[in-house]
């Protein structure tokens, strides 16, 4: 991985005592790539081993100013004969670890071995700091592309609370990440038409967000087309999810989505709807009664030949449509997927279904504070 040297730097040694030294090393130093070098202070590029010459007590106090926090840098203290440093003095001070100089040569294998087996030590050491370095850099370069990606995302997202014929509709996205796998949409038609959706990409980051561009560039296309008079597939959700499942198969892209798609006509007070693999369905409820939406389909842009279902009712004169992803469900604290939808349902049959109050129910129960498991969605349609 390498291609520097890796050194070994003499420091303290008396000018007559490093002939001795260096001819210890010297079949190591032919055997790598390994230079030794006499210095009156150690400096090191990468990395390298400290061969220090203690004499006396005085001579330890500088081992202090030698020894690193990261470990690429150890320190092999050579002693005297004379000297008044105990082994165990030397090795509590920070030593890697302790020879004799008179001993040199008779123990020059274990010395060898011991800076050979320190220099493998300091060069892996070297190595994971400049992998874990590249992979910081890394991890700015992605989490600058997400926040890219989250603008462009923002961007394509209708306006949260917007009233059109009379009709609100709200939601609320909370991603996982910085990006979301879910998307909302709102498309005015014409005076008497309008679409919604809510859509969720199959896992969730970066590639699922790029799926929801391309739904968002799908059914925005839909609307030209009927605005030009070429294509009346938008008037029907049921023709809406045919097209998007059809180019989704086309382009190969391993993703799918699931998701509810509803058509509101403000002259005949009906919802059309069609559904694509969406869990759990919407809850529907007026001052009359409350249900949730009947309805099946396939998950989107998973078969080519995938069916979905379309239904419609009538609206009441008050109403609130209540639209979830699947994310809510983890939030939510019983132990099974009917357990959580029923909760949900029963919370629903005795509160308003204002978006805030709904919010605050759904994240109050969960024990995720930091970060979700799943991208959350929530979207109320409601008569003003």
């Amino acid at each position: 991985m390498t291609t520097h040297l890796s050194d070994i730097q003499l420091v303290g040694f008396e000018k007559a005592d490093l002939p001795l030294v260096k001819s210890v090393l010297a079949d190591m130093n032919s055997g790598t790539s390994c230079s030794v070098s006499a210095v009156s202070a150690p400096h090191f590029k990468h990395f390298g081993i400290c061969v220090l010459f203690v004499s006396s007590g005085s001579d330890l106090e500088q081992l202090a100013d030698l020894l690193s926090d990261d470990g690429r840098f150890p320190i092999v203290l050579v002693l005297s004969s004379s000297s008044d440093v105990s082994v165990i003095r030397a090795l509590r001070a920070g030593a890697d670890d302790v020879f004799y100089l008179e001993s040199l040569q008779s123990e020059y294998e274990e010395f060898i071995s011991s800076l050979q087996a320190k220099l493998t030590r300091c060069r892996l050491l070297y190595e994971r700091l400049i992998y874990r370095e590249g992979l910081e850099a890394s991890l700015e370069e992605l989490k600058d592309d997400q926040y890219a990606a989250f603008q462009v995302q923002n961007r394509l997202l209708p306006v949260k609370k917007q009233v059109i014929q009379n009709i609100e509709y709200q939601y609320s996205i909370t991603p996982s990440l910085i990006v979301s796998g879910d998307f909302v949409d709102v498309l005015p038609i014409n005076n008497e038409l309008t679409l919604f959706y809510l859509a969720d990409v199959s896992g969730h980051g970066a590639s699922s967000a790029l799926v929801t561009v391309l739904l968002k560039n799908i059914t925005s296309r839909l609307l030209r087309n009927f605005r030009r008079d070429s294509s009346y597939d938008i008037l029907s959700p049921l023709k809406t999810l045919n097209r998007i499942n059809s180019e989704l198969c086309s382009l190969a892209l391993d993703k799918h989505l699931t998701i509810f798609a509803g058509l509101i006509n403000n002259t005949d007070n009906t919802l059309t709807y069609a559904v694509g693999g969406h869990h759990p369905m919407p809850v529907y409820k007026s001052s009359s009664s409350m249900f949730v939406l009947e309805g099946r389909g396939m998950p989107v842009g998973l078969f080519s030949d995938a069916v979905f279902s379309q239904n419609q009712i009538e609206l009441d004169t008050e109403f609130s449509l209540s639209v979830f992803s699947d994310g809510v469900l983890e939030l939510l604290p019983q132990s099974s997927i009917s357990e959580k939808e029923q909760g949900l349902y029963e919370w629903l049959e005795s509160n308003s279904a204002d978006l805030e109050v709904l919010k605050s129910y759904i994240f109050d129960s969960s024990e995720h504070l930091e970060q979700y498991p799943d991208d959350i969605t929530i979207m109320t349609v409601s008569r003003v």
